[in-house]
């Protein structure tokens, strides 16, 4: 078993956890997306094109490490 079937493997199990969990579909999916990325960074490839990388308020393009306003 390659490195890359023992991640893909891990993935689904784990998706088949969550469900057994019996979490909303919303949650299942924010964790898987968060596996999936971690799962790109161990196998050193770069994140898919148009996945959302980070959780940000929408409408707010500002940061506040870079000097932008509170919320």
């Amino acid at each position: 078993m390659t490195f890359r079937d023992f991640v893909e493997q891990s993935l689904s199990d784990f998706e088949a956890h969550l469900r057994r969990e019996g979490l909303e579909g919303a949650t299942i999916e924010m964790r898987l997306r968060g596996a999936r990325q971690f799962a790109l960074l161990l196998l050193g490839e770069p994140p898919q094109k148009g996945e959302a990388t980070t959780r940000r308020v929408q409408g707010d393009p500002t940061n506040r490490r870079f000097g932008g306003p509170r919320n």
